[in-house]
């Protein structure tokens, strides 16, 4: 169906033509209004346009006004200022109702990818250690992504990216050997109680081990530990309802060829050289950007290495249209290296998304946790299964994608957890909840109504309040695939839950107001109102990966 605002944007646009304007348009500024009285749109095109047709900001909005056709009677228009004002009509909203019910869970799902082949990769942390909360919010809002992506045509693959020959899987590894033998683990090794375990169970599983001189030990203690990792990762993301399509080895990287084809590429192209017996990568037109190496002088490739083999593999190899990494905040610096390596090799750096992420503080009631940071090597970390254990998975990942992004998180522990309004998780279940029990009620009281709903009896403000959330969904998908910003999801689950819960609290101060009344054809049209809500309610959970229970 689109959006309302796209259709709008579009009558504005072709009135601005109609008045004159045949030069390439200003950003007309169509979105919503904040001053709600004066209707749900504006648009300061007056202003917008007032150097280019030479008038005042108010002649021009009045005369765009007297000339914009909204399609379907969709919305008024008033001119407002050098503003244009758009007011949802309430027979648009009534038809709406049933448009949303004719298109059932797809509402709101525009073919925006058009099977755009694109890859999501997120969460790929070292094998090295359990999850913990920092971790979670990565996995959390790369599955988001996806799931946003995918509901609008995107042919979506998700990809972890296993870390799998680098200096810190050879001190896990090292680590791994001294827990073996009862020692402590080298400097700048691994000290987790965990490393201890996997030791022990190292000891069971590779009968002989612990007789082996490490430099023969460690390459396989390394390789067993890193799958037991691994293992544990997939089984923490399962009970967040989060899922890959791939577990890519670093390793393969080199065994496939990948890695040596990027260097010599960049070598042919002038962007590699020699310095202190390593590799190192730098583009000789920018003096700016520091050089970075490749293949130390021991002959070991870095990360960046692998990571120049592993673009070749996403955007050559495999054809991916667009890559979307979700990585950690501290990683900020890795960016414009990544972008440049891309262009080096000859793929438009466009195509690479890079998404930065903040840390995550826990909260219990008025005391909040010290901003220390985590650490795997010093066994300084609160694992995410332990915070799914406290409050459950659709609090972390409600309370995850609350927030934007570039947003340090302070989860509060106690709020998740509360049965009440002030939980914004129990706020929008418990709407959705709410709306399944009035279609359990109608079902009982009037077995046999109308097969057709008069939409027309949809009259109450309260009523046009949810219709007219419901209109909002479609932009809201838009602008999270856009921007690739779930977080919009819960804010809009937050004002379509307020809207059901006025909804359904006129019907507890007026009994003619509630959704089952006497009258089987005003009951078939509030049912009508209420299914269209609760299906969008719920396709809106399902993007953020939150269940929609029909009873709380």
């Amino acid at each position: 169906m689109g959006s309302i605002r796209e259709r709008l944007a579009d009558a504005l646009a072709g009135a601005v033509r109609a008045i004159g304007v045949d030069s390439e348009l200003p950003d007309l500024e169509l979105g919503r209004a904040k001053a709600t009285e004066r209707g749900e749109y504006a648009s300061s095109a007056g202003m917008k346009l007032a150097r280019v047709l030479k008038q005042a900001p108010q002649q021009i909005a009045s005369r765009l006004a007297e000339t914009i056709v909204v399609p379907e009677g969709a919305a008024t228009v008033e001119a407002v200022g050098g503003y244009i004002n758009f007011r949802l009509t309430p027979q648009w909203l009534q038809r709406l109702v049933t448009q949303v019910i004719a298109a059932g869970p797809s509402y709101g799902s525009d073919d925006i990818g058009h099977g755009e082949r694109l890859q999501v990769e997120f969460a790929s942390i070292n094998p090295t250690g359990p999850m913990h909360i920092g971790h979670g919010r990565g996995a959390i809002l790369g599955d988001s992504i996806c799931r946003v992506l995918e509901f609008t045509g995107h042919d979506v693959q998700r990809e972890y990216y296993v870390n799998s020959d680098n200096t810190q899987t050879r001190r896990f590894g090292a680590s791994v050997y001294a827990r073996l033998h009862g020692k402590e683990p080298p400097e700048g090794g691994y000290v987790g109680d965990y490393v201890t375990e996997i030791a022990e169970m190292a000891r069971h599983d590779l009968p002989g081990i612990e007789q082996l001189l490490e430099e023969e030990a460690e390459p396989k203690l390394r390789m067993y530990a890193m799958q037991k990792i691994v293992e544990q990762i997939k089984a923490t993301v399962a009970r967040l309802n989060i899922r890959y399509d791939e577990w890519f080895w670093e390793n393969m990287v080199w065994e496939s060829g990948l890695g040596q084809q990027a260097l010599n590429r960049l070598r042919e192209a002038g962007y590699l050289k020699e310095k202190d017996g390593a590799l190192w990568f730098g583009d000789p037109a920018d003096v700016e950007e520091e050089d970075r190496v490749v293949i130390r002088s021991n002959g070991q490739p870095t990360y960046f290495a692998s990571d120049l083999g592993y673009l070749l593999s996403r955007f050559e190899v495999r054809g991916f249209k667009r890559v979307i990494e979700v990585w950690a905040s501290d990683h900020h610096g890795y960016v414009p290296r990544m972008k440049a390596a891309a262009a080096a090799l000859g793929i438009d750096p466009a195509k690479l998304v890079i998404i930065l992420h903040q840390m995550v503080n826990l909260k219990e009631g008025a005391a909040r946790s010290a901003p220390t940071k985590m650490s795997k090597r010093a066994g300084r970390f609160v694992m995410l299964d332990e915070l799914i254990d406290r409050v459950g998975s659709d609090p972390v990942r409600y309370f995850y994608l609350l927030r934007s992004p570039d947003t340090t998180i302070e989860f509060d522990l106690e709020l998740a957890v509360t049965q009440s309004n002030e939980n914004p998780v129990y706020y929008a279940q418990y709407a959705h909840a709410r709306l399944a029990n009035v279609e359990a009620t109608a079902a009982e009281k009037h077995p046999r109504l109308p097969e057709q709903a008069d939409v027309s009896l949809l009259v109450e403000s309260w009523e046009l309040d949810v219709a007219r959330q419901l209109a909002f969904w479609p932009e809201v998908v838009e602008d999270a695939v856009r921007l690739l910003e779930p977080h919009r999801i819960p804010y809009y689950v937050q004002d379509l839950a307020t809207a059901v819960h006025r909804f359904y609290h006129a019907g507890n101060e007026k009994g003619e107001h509630r959704v089952v009344v006497d009258d089987p054809n005003l009951t078939r049209a509030r049912l009508e109102l209420c299914r269209a809500a609760r299906h969008t309610l719920k396709t809106a959970l399902d993007l953020m990966g939150v269940s929609a229970p029909d009873r709380m």
